[in-house]
């Protein structure tokens, strides 16, 4: 008999610590783990589910918009002189 040769991959997650105590609170009232439930997200994810894709946009398009509108607070000449400085014609 050969042993099952087990090569999974490890994740560190950052997130709120009031975020962290509730889904820590809530998953151990529906008994399941962090790492069964994060687990569950992923392979959900790379499975296909319709769910988790249309979450996963939306966050997406939300920092999408967050990062625009903090472009869209840059001042003119900051913009210009930050590309000038960067300029890859710059001698």
């Amino acid at each position: 008999m050969h042993d099952k040769i087990i090569n999974n991959k490890t994740v560190h997650i950052e997130m709120p610590v009031k975020v962290h105590k509730k889904l820590r609170a809530m998953l151990f009232l529906k008994e399941i783990s962090q790492q069964q439930f994060f687990r569950l997200i992923a392979e959900k994810f790379v499975e296909g589910d319709s769910h988790i894709i249309k979450l996963i946009e939306e966050r997406v398009e939300l920092i999408k918009s967050k990062k625009f509108n903090k472009i869209k607070d840059i001042e003119e000449k900051d913009l210009y002189n930050a590309i000038k400085e960067n300029s890859p014609f710059k001698k």
